[in-house]
């Protein structure tokens, strides 16, 4: 097996544990998404107590991380995917490829 050969089945395999992780948060977002409908509906014109904006607040915040991370991880799938100069430089350097050889 040649070391280029390597490298993108390492890159690839990476690759699938970040897309399976991704799709996993992902699982995640209709719970947050309900669980801020629900805040949001409890929100009353008469009651508005430092509670209730506390929990919109978490749950907006909970929403935007959850977003951030998944994006995260589809933006590592794709750029390990397609194993480019930069990933052959990360995942072999020089010191690691004179042992491989």
């Amino acid at each position: 097996m040649s070391r280029k050969e390597v490298i993108v089945l390492v890159s690839r395999a990476f690759a699938a544990c970040q897309l399976a992780t991704a799709l996993l948060e992902i699982s995640y977002l209709p719970e947050r998404l309900f669980s801020m409908h629900h805040h949001a509906s409890l929100v009353s014109v008469l009651s508005v107590s430092a509670a209730d904006g506390y929990w919109r607040t978490y749950d907006q915040i909970d929403i935007l991380s959850l977003i951030a991370r998944i994006l995260g991880l589809l933006t590592l799938t794709v750029v390990f995917w397609r194993c480019g100069s930069w990933v052959e430089r990360v995942v072999f350097s020089d010191q690691a490829a004179r042992h491989f050889e």
